[in-house]
């Protein structure tokens, strides 16, 4: 750092600023234009040594410049006329580096026309064509930049990246910060409301208890203000310790004491604190936040004659207890709320049709009755693409009267791709996926900070990865997964006790793995293939309750594992891998019988048994659960198809097999995998077939 010494408080500023600074983790590592970035900008070093006696640079003057990457230059009058601020930046620039000095002012005029007021040393301004050129600064003056973001743009020219990647981080930190510093003052009134409420009740219960209910209804309405805040910056342990400041507060509240309006928001501040229970795989606590919740709306429900503000936050309800039952393979149980969902919102809707909130709520209700037929034994797939037509529909209506759901058209378009998947049409699925990922990325480029809107976005670009997978295109499908693994990495390090989130990227991983296997780069595959599964085996010791798409998910990792073991010749290992997936998804599927993912994934896996064993299964009994399965099958959608041409080869039925691989080639289904199967057997011709 260059300077003189009249500026040496603004030198010592910035120096600690710079040394204390951390560079955003997602950054480290990674290739600037300078070579990979550093963690921290250590070492710098700063002169504090007069120079106005001697003849010349010093030694150690000179060594540090050697050995510095960056010059940084304070600017003022002062520095514009000393002697050796000039002759450092004369020194450093005939090391070559020459574009590697930044500036930074302090004080002066840089459009001065008078010496004495000009703020850039004159070494600044020499050229080797004699042609002086004004350099580019940060003003850390107050009216200028000021420091804060002066500061940030001295960084990313010595880091060699690009502003907007420090800057998004940076607002990311200040909301946090600013919904933190909400959080502790809610959490110091309500400790005070708290000790004055108990000290009144010493003296007198009655006038206590009359305190209480006034200054419930404002501590509400501040808890749900400032969870709103929190949602979109706060990592989960940050959350959850608001949870625990509302908890406390609400422990000693008696709904029957409180206002109608009080009721509400306490329903609502239950609410959230399930989806946090639910956040951290705390299942069945979430369900009990979820009954809580839903008893104290329904209360209110019956005694304000049903008013339209409790209808809505007792659907929210019904939503949230659906999802856990869900989560859980309770279908039967999830089919009663998501009934009672959408029961709830199509009287709102049908009540006020111009609500934007109520006809958003008629469209999320038909995404779940979708979600559900899915899931279901048999299902109709015709009455799934129907489902999220629907939701699509009321999402379009819903944004056009309230731009704020615009924002749900990109989750809209995600499941309409995977109903056209359920009737195997890849171009239509294309389409659907290919607008979720443009309005995903619209909405994210907009706000970059917000979490929720960059999980959107990750979860857009692994969805069409996995339609191009099926439809042969891998170069694309890598891409995108490459784009949204990045994402997921930033989510998982700005939250890292975020087990929904560590499993996002745990699964995007699996699937990595898998494609660099069908691409032909083996051993990447299998370096990640084992860092996934020792990952995998954390979170699972980790997660209280773990969900059946997480517990599916492991299932076919251990599956597809096993299937680039037998490739790589370890049949031991492969074996045990197998028999592990089997295991475990055949206990999913004796506790969920009436769940198609895990009987197809099994089915999937026996098929990979007897692959690889002679044509033989483990026991009679899967020959018997396997002629169970095939009854299932719609043979409409491309994964039961793909299944169904596995257990005609596992038959010896090698025609009707031929039939379905036939009608899959017809849809446009190339999926790599799937074509090694079809070349072996000889049910397709050739590789382009």
């Amino acid at each position: 750092m260059s300077y003189c010494h009249a500026d040496q408080s603004w030198a010592a500023w910035l120096h600690k600023a710079l040394e204390s600074y951390r560079v955003p983790k997602r950054l480290v590592g990674s290739t600037g234009l300078y070579g990979a970035v550093p963690g921290r900008l250590t070492p710098i070093f700063r002169d504090r040594d007069e120079l106005s006696s001697a003849a010349d640079l010093s030694g150690k003057l000179k060594d540090a410049l050697a050995d510095s990457e960056t010059l940084i230059v304070l600017c003022s009058p002062e520095a514009a006329r000393s002697r050796w601020v000039n002759e450092e930046i004369r020194h450093f620039r005939s090391l070559g580096r020459g574009d590697r000095i930044y500036c930074v002012i302090v004080d002066g005029d840089p459009q001065a026309s008078e010496p004495q007021n000009a703020c850039f040393p004159a070494a600044l301004l020499e050229c080797k064509d004699d042609q002086a050129t004004e350099p580019l600064a940060a003003d850390a003056r107050k009216w200028a930049d000021g420091k804060p973001l002066a500061k940030l743009k001295l960084i990313p020219g010595i880091l060699g990246v690009q502003l907007d990647e420090l800057r998004q981080r940076e607002q990311q930190r200040k909301r946090k910060l600013q919904a933190l510093a909400g959080f502790a003052i809610l959490a110091t009134t309500a400790l005070l409301l708290f000790t004055i409420e108990s000290r009144m009740g010493e003296r007198d219960a009655r006038l206590a208890k009359e305190a209480q209910r006034a200054s419930a209804e404002t501590m509400l309405a501040r808890f749900l203000e400032q969870s709103e805040r929190l949602g979109d910056v706060a990592d989960l342990e940050t959350r959850k310790a608001f949870g625990e400041v509302q908890s406390s507060y609400l422990a000693d509240l008696d709904p029957t004491d409180l206002t109608l309006e009080s009721r509400r928001q306490l329903g609502v501040v239950l609410l959230n604190r399930g989806v946090i229970f639910r956040d951290e795989g705390q299942l069945e606590q979430a369900m009990e936040a979820f009954r809580s919740a839903q008893q104290t709306l329904q209360l209110l429900v019956g005694e304000s004659q049903g008013d339209a503000e409790a209808l809505f936050e007792l659907s929210q309800v019904e939503y949230w207890i659906g999802q856990v039952h869900l989560d859980l393979g309770r279908l039967q149980e999830a089919a009663i709320s998501f009934k009672a969902y959408a029961d709830v919102s199509d009287a709102l809707h049908t009540l006020q049709p111009d609500n934007a909130d109520w006809t958003m709520e008629a469209a999320y209700a038909q995404s779940n009755l979708g979600k559900l037929e899915s899931s279901r034994i048999p299902s109709d797939p015709q009455l799934v693409l129907q489902y999220y037509e629907a939701a699509l529909e009321f999402n379009k209506v819903a944004a056009g009267q309230d731009k704020k759901y615009e924002r749900e058209l990109a989750e809209s378009h995600a499941d309409l791709a995977d109903a056209w998947m359920g009737v195997c049409d890849l171009a239509q699925a294309m389409v659907q996926r290919l607008k979720n990922v443009e309005l995903a990325a619209k909405h994210h480029s907009l706000n970059p900070v917000n979490n929720s809107l960059k999980q959107d976005y990750a979860n857009a670009l692994s969805g069409l990865s996995r339609v191009q997978q099926k439809a042969g295109r891998l170069g694309l499908a890598m891409e995108n997964l490459r784009q949204s693994l990045e994402l997921q990495t930033e989510l998982v390090e700005e939250d890292p006790n975020n087990l929904k989130k560590r499993w996002n990227l745990v699964r995007k991983s699996a699937y990595q793995a898998q494609l660099l296997e069908l691409s032909g780069s083996d051993g990447e595959s299998w370096d990640m293939g084992h860092a996934v599964e020792a990952d995998i085996r954390e979170l699972m010791k980790q997660d209280y309750n773990i969900r059946i798409d997480h517990a599916i998910a492991y299932g076919m990792f251990l599956r597809d594992f096993a299937y680039r073991a037998y490739r790589k010749g370890e049949p031991s290992l492969a074996a045990r891998l197998l028999g592990e997936c089997i295991i475990r998804l055949g206990e999913i599927a004796g506790e969920h019988p009436d769940n198609k993912k895990v009987l197809n994934e099994l089915a999937m896996s026996y098929f990979y048994y007897w692959d690889h064993n002679d044509a033989t299964l483990p026991d009679d009994s899967a020959r018997e659960w396997l002629l169970s399965v095939k009854e299932t099958l719609n043979l409409k959608g491309c994964s039961d198809l793909n299944i169904a041409s596995r257990q005609a080869v596992m038959a010896g039925a090698e025609d009707e097999a031929r039939t379905y691989v036939s009608r899959l080639i017809e849809r446009g289904y190339h999926e790599p995998e799937f074509k090694r199967f079809c070349l072996k057997y000889g049910l397709c011709a050739t590789q382009g077939d």
